[in-house]
């Protein structure tokens, strides 16, 4: 029986060899985290396989995800999109589409799906494990056949802080549509709050510590003008996500722009009422003093955070200055946090995210603005493609933690992903990981609009998702480091990463500058 390791930051496919490779797991974790690998076999399970594991390691405890393959029918453009030129992309892609990847991660509960025995293996350490090196085995059983991995665990001194008491703020978009699409039930009912939970709990290990609600519900009367706005399934999604442990909660949307270049912000919930007009003035003070309402009501306080706008431009920076402070009158001391493609919107909002090409494009404009105390996340989203940092899945898998570390290097407190559960999967079915955008033949590059697969009443964790965790670690441990010594972290960074699209995609280069980060932390 042949097996090989793969570190947790390489893609691993069901056409990999077991021949050669690492047959030890040498894992370095810091206290109070986690550190994960990778193992392939060359064994199959079958529908009436048997699986079980046993393991001897003192100072951690392992947690076995089944790895299942999803697909990448398309590979994602020099820009945006998709494209089935592979010619035109080769230089940044891994693999030429469409091909299969290990990228689906599900607990094993009984009896394993069929297909090759793939594992992804996860070691939690607790805030007292013992500093050191630790050795021990895990031993898996399949069909009565035993595979014994040895593991060299080292761990650090340095711990990493509970959720509550982090450096780094994290959020990735969760949809309630999806929810509802995907598991067949309705917000507003106890058996979505069910499933619900289980999002939440996902979001949190993943260490999300904030989360966007939804937003008001327009009243209309009989002659269809909006009179009111209801606020019941944002109060009971919002209490819910306080209840599970989210440390912030974020009011939902209310305009956008139509086209781009706009000059206005129009209604979310009437797309042809520019923000600017007294019409628009009447209903969003009725919104924002019911949204206010429901803050106080429910005793929010600065729980709570006020989005307004996803991704005011340069041509409407005007416009989205009105409506913040339309916001600002009907909700003193609100703070706004709002994904923006534009450095014009001073004084506007509280926290900028800023999308990496925007960051990276008026770089100057944004130190100065953190010179004068702005508050400034990263965020990456469908555009730009390319070989620019972001999650798809057909880019090296070590970009998906690169911008974690990029935010340190940048000054960002924090990261927000747009496309946590938002592609359109049928109902238990994993499916081509290239979501359609709505209405159009275009897709989302493979894996932007999601991290997470369902299956029954819970998601299922991606790769990219667990890499999305360990690189909050990394923020929290180049925090540490940068306490004492600044220019050592930026360093060690600047191994791997340089900006948000100049960086090494090697795995074992990552893999040993965390070691040496590690090591400088003593």
């Amino acid at each position: 029986m042949q097996y090989r390791i793969f570190s947790e930051n390489e893609w691993v496919y069901p056409d990999s060899s077991t021949q050669g490779g690492q047959k030890t797991a040498e894992l370095h974790v810091p206290r109070n985290a986690d550190v994960c690998f990778q193992l392939l076999t060359d064994l199959d399970f079958t529908e009436n396989s048997s699986f079980s594991f046993t393991h001897t390691l003192t100072e951690a405890e392992p947690v076995i995800y089944q790895l299942l393959p999803a697909l990448v029918s398309e590979n994602s453009a020099i820009d945006i999109h998709t494209t089935l030129d592979y010619e035109s992309v080769k230089h940044f892609v891994t693999r030429q589409a469409p091909f299969t990847v290990y990228e689906i991660t599900k607990p094993i509960e009984g009896a394993p799906d069929a297909g090759r025995a793939a594992f992804y293996i996860r070691l939690n350490v607790e805030k007292n494990a013992t500093p050191g090196t630790h050795t021990g085995e895990i031993t898996f059983t399949i069909d009565g056949k035993n595979i014994v991995v040895p593991v060299s665990l080292t761990v650090y001194h340095a711990q990493i802080p509970d959720l509550a008491d982090s450096n780094f703020n994290m959020m990735n978009w969760l949809f309630s549509p999806s929810i509802e699409n995907w598991h067949e039930v309705k917000i507003g009912t106890e058996e979505f709050d069910e499933i619900l939970k289980a999002y939440f709990e996902n979001l949190i290990d993943m260490r999300n510590d904030m989360v966007i609600i939804p937003e008001g519900v327009p009243v209309r009367d009989k002659n269809g003008r909006v009179v009111d706005f209801d606020f019941t399934n944002a109060e009971r999604f919002g209490n819910l996500a306080l209840s599970c442990g989210f440390k912030k909660i974020m009011g939902g949307f209310v305009a956008r722009f139509v086209n781009w270049d706009d000059a206005d912000q129009f209604l979310a919930w009437d797309r042809s009422l520019a923000c600017t007009t007294i019409e628009a003035f009447r209903q969003l003070k009725i919104y924002f003093t019911r949204a206010w309402e429901c803050v106080q009501k429910n005793g929010w306080g600065d729980r709570y955070m006020q989005s307004l706008v996803d991704e005011p431009q340069f041509p409407n920076s005007l416009s989205y200055r009105a409506l913040s402070g339309i916001c600002r009158q009907n909700m003193p001391g609100i703070k706004i946090h709002d994904p923006v493609e534009t450095s014009d919107v001073a004084g506007a909002l509280d926290v900028w995210v800023v999308k990496q090409a925007i960051f990276e494009k008026y770089r100057e404009d944004f130190r100065a603005l953190q010179d004068c105390g702005e508050e400034m996340w990263i965020y990456t989203c469908g555009y730009p493609g390319g070989k620019a940092m972001n999650r798809s899945v057909d880019l090296p898998l070590t970009v998906s933690r690169m911008p974690l570390w990029m935010c340190y290097k940048y000054g960002c407190t924090g990261f927000l992903h747009w496309g946590y559960n938002s592609c359109r999967q049928e109902k238990g079915k994993i499916t081509d990981c290239c979501s359609p955008i709505g209405g159009t033949n275009l897709k989302f590059t493979p894996g932007n609009a999601h991290v997470v697969y369902n299956e029954n009443k819970r998601p299922l964790y991606g790769v990219r998702g667990h890499l999305q965790r360990a690189g909050t670690y990394d923020y929290e441990l180049f925090y540490q480091l940068g306490l004492k010594d600044k220019e050592k972290a930026i360093s060690l960074i600047e191994k791997v990463c340089r900006t948000l699209d100049d960086y090494d995609p090697d795995a074992a280069l990552m893999d040993s500058v965390r070691k040496e980060l590690l090591e400088a932390l003593g």
